[in-house]
């Protein structure tokens, strides 16, 4: 008999006995209790992230989806595909679907694929980017997506919003404070984090919108370095940038504590100097995949975000590859 059986068996028995007789607060708490934890164990278990298209040279884009399991940290490839082979596109995720925008494939792109968690088929939605664009960065609240930047033509500064409730798009007020692509974000439950980027120069700031309003600052913290071409993802208290390229490519992971807005460099690194690699998490880790350092790359690194140690798993993704998508279920902001 498996533990989360188990568990379901035993909180069942708690809520039947809820109608025989009298309840006291201690009964009540402990039920309360057994559900947290039954929930975060199914959560953990159902959760996986999703790694998709990428790019191995200028006549070889990929429309392939990986999926990493949290539980167990295997990989397979999804027989769903993306609607097109394609690179340099933003992801995010609902707590029911993954949002695969924009991009390039023929051509710059502005639609909008959506894999659907509960049976991994992927349709493309009604709702398209405000502009064709590759090379912006998004991020969610749990209500909404957020695809900004990214570069048609010339470098954009725009910020749309894709509201998952009725998959709408609109295009807030607010910009990022200056136009620019290959920025890389991540967010905590209240606001959404832009960082780095070119525009054509390297940069390190770091732009902030608040999810309450839809509103846009600057923080006074940035980055170690100015770069681009790197990824990120976040705890449930800090987002971590880590790779990239500013000139020679990069190991190091930057730190943003949500609670003050602060920025450490850790003292884990990658496990090898790389770019345009693409980056997800669970409730216990981030996961930094793929990349470029003079070769194309399908190494999974894994940072545990309680102590901020990195390893690097025995899976790895289904081919070497840069310039992928990810986001993850599960439910995980």
């Amino acid at each position: 008999m498996s533990k989360i059986y188990k568990k379901w068996i035993e909180l069942s028995n708690s809520i039947y006995g809820l109608w025989s007789g009298d309840i006291k607060y201690s009964d009540t708490q402990s039920i309360k209790d057994k559900l947290d934890e039954l929930s975060y164990s199914l959560t953990y278990i159902i959760a996986s992230g999703y790694f998709a298209g990428g790019y191995t040279s200028s006549s070889s884009y990929y429309s392939f989806i990986d999926k990493l399991s949290f539980l167990n940290e295997t990989r397979n490839t999804l027989i769903s595909t993306l609607s097109q082979s394609i690179y340099y596109q933003s992801a995010c995720n609902s707590t029911l679907a993954g949002y695969f925008a924009g991009g390039y494939g023929s051509g710059y792109q502005s639609f909008i694929d959506k894999l659907l968690f509960s049976d991994e088929s992927r349709i493309t939605i009604i709702s398209v980017l405000s502009r064709t664009v590759y090379g912006q960065s998004a991020c969610n609240s749990t209500l909404v997506g957020y695809f900004a930047g990214g570069f048609s033509s010339n470098y954009q500064s725009f910020i749309d919003k894709l509201l998952f409730s009725d998959e709408s798009r609109s295009t807030l007020v607010a910009t990022l404070s200056r136009s620019i692509n290959s920025q890389s974000a991540c967010n905590s439950s209240l606001a959404g984090y832009f960082a780095g980027g070119n525009n054509p120069n390297y940069q390190s700031h770091i732009d902030k919108l608040l999810f309450s309003n839809d509103s846009r600052t600057i923080l006074s913290s940035v980055l170690s370095r100015s770069l681009y071409y790197f990824s990120s993802c976040n705890s449930t208290t800090a987002g971590y940038f880590a790779g990239g390229y500013n000139g020679s490519y990069l190991s190091n992971i930057d730190k943003l504590l949500f609670s003050n807005e602060s920025r450490s460099t850790l003292t884990a690194t990658l496990s090898r100097t790389v770019d345009l690699l693409s980056a997800c998490n669970s409730l216990s880790a981030g996961y930094f995949t793929g990349g470029y350092n003079s070769a194309y790359q399908k190494t999974i690194d894994r940072l545990i975000f309680n102590n901020e140690l990195r390893s690097t798993l025995a899976a790895t993704l289904s081919i070497s590859v840069s310039n992928q998508s990810a986001c993850q279920s599960g439910g995980i902001l």
